[in-house]
């Protein structure tokens, strides 16, 4: 161990080293678009979450991490339920909870760049792409308001909302093209307000462009009630927050994770080399039971016992036929050979010699060595085309 001391302190102070330059190096602008409540990065929504306690006074501001279908099984829930992301996923139950929750006089403020087909759908409208590099032309206002402009975050050109069925919506707010980007549809007892620019309610168009009213303006058409924040469409269930999650959300986190398996590795690597002496082989036990039987059966031979070898090997034979095979052997007729033929799959022709020279064996007093030689043969031709080999002796 004494020897790796030095790798030890190396990694150590390699480790320490990478840790002084990450929490020292200027930090990188995370551009990512999370729309969190969470994050104060400029795409986070942080705060505009701060401001709904000023929007809503008097109300309670309660965060969502739960599936919609999940959470509007309580049907005594009321309020606002806003939704802040670039993707508005929902499948056709959470579809029909939205709606049963509206229908009760409930409003539902949905922004997004991208809606689920269930819910455009059922609403008849969609979002397309504003395809312009004029920054004109993606500048936006309230249709209320046309002397207040407002500009969207650079490199970002808004989509707009194509409306399928017009006349059932009220336009709330246009880009400069004239195309809408903020609607309202009356539904049942409640309303839906669909967005088309959720990067305007993020921490980069509050803070940065200063341009807070807009956020501001656009959830003022709700009314003052309790509002249910959805977190869900951003980050999921809270269990879903692994610790490796965690770890590669944050780039100095993850380098530090990699650093600790590299170090690992480089540790097993080294300790893993024998430090004790070499463990001598020791040699299997010897099979001799092919030996026994090879002397036992010379010395048959040597004794010109060609009778009882041949017995044996008949035995042997029939047992063979018996545990393999399943066939009774104790009469030798012209059925059992049919059941040889069937079962083993050897040819008639073989069958037949081996049964005949069987017979001839048990009739004659003395045998000569080349039938107790044809015997062998044909035992061994009868192994060959069947699928069990010979089975050794016991």
């Amino acid at each position: 161990m004494k020897g790796y001391r030095r790798y030890i302190a190396l990694i150590v102070l390699l480790f320490g080293a990478l840790v002084l330059l990450e929490y020292f190096r200027p930090k990188q602008v995370d551009w990512s678009q999370t729309f969190s409540r969470e994050d104060k990065i400029p795409y986070g929504t942080f705060a505009l979450y701060e401001l709904l306690p000023g929007l809503f006074p008097g109300q309670r501001i309660q965060p969502v991490r739960e599936p919609v279908y999940t959470l509007l099984q309580d049907s005594t829930l009321h309020g606002n339920y806003v939704f802040v992301s670039k993707f508005f996923t929902a499948d056709s139950l959470d579809i029909d909870r939205l709606l049963d929750f509206v229908a009760r006089g409930n409003q539902v403020f949905i922004a997004a760049e991208e809606f689920t087909d269930e819910l455009q759908d059922t609403l008849h409208f969609s979002t397309a792409f504003l395809n312009t590099t004029s920054p004109d032309s993606t500048a936006f206002f309230f249709t209320g308001q046309q002397q207040q402009v407002y500009t969207f975050p650079p490199n970002n050109n808004a989509r707009f909302l194509r409306l399928e069925k017009p006349a059932r919506y009220t336009v709330l707010g246009k880009n400069k093209a004239g195309l809408p980007n903020l609607a309202r549809l009356p539904y049942g007892k409640g309303s839906f307000y669909l967005s088309s620019v959720p990067l305007a309610f993020s921490n980069y168009q509050l803070l940065t462009l200063n341009q807070s009213g807009y956020a501001a303006t656009a959830l003022s058409y709700l009314p003052v009630q309790p509002v249910l924040w959805d977190e869900y469409q951003n980050q999921g269930r809270p269990e879903d927050q692994s610790v490796f999650r965690v770890l590669m959300r944050h780039e100095p986190l993850t380098w530090a994770y990699y650093l600790a398996l590299l170090t690992l590795a480089l540790f097993l690597l080294f300790q893993s080399k024998r430090t004790q002496r070499v463990i001598p082989v020791l040699e299997p036990l010897r099979n001799t039971t092919l030996d026994f039987v090879q002397a036992i059966s010379s010395l048959y031979f040597n004794q010109g016992s060609h009778k009882n070898i041949a017995e044996k090997k008949i035995a042997y034979f029939l047992e063979h036929l018996r545990l393999n095979y399943h066939i009774q052997t104790n009469e030798q007729d012209a059925e059992l050979r049919e059941r040889v033929i069937s079962k083993s799959g050897a040819s008639e022709e073989l069958v037949g010699k081996l049964f005949n020279l069987i017979d001839s064996i048990h009739r004659s007093d003395a045998l000569s060595d080349q039938t107790l030689l044809m015997l062998n043969s044909y035992l061994e031709e009868f192994h060959r085309q069947t699928s069990f080999g010979p089975q050794a002796p016991v």
